[in-house]
């Protein structure tokens, strides 16, 4: 599964609980496939320090 596919299904559900503005959906996307990205990088750097 691609960031972006994880990135949606994160937003599908943060619909429910806030209203997405739909329309600005692709910054939102955007943002949090950054946030995937640096995720991955602590983890990385974590698993490389053990």
């Amino acid at each position: 599964m691609t960031n972006e596919e994880k990135a949606k299904i994160i937003l599908e559900h943060l619909d429910e609980y806030i209203q997405v503005n739909w329309s600005l959906e692709k910054f939102y996307i955007k943002a949090i496939v950054n946030g995937l990205k640096k995720i991955e990088q602590r983890e990385k750097e974590e698993n490389e320090e053990i």
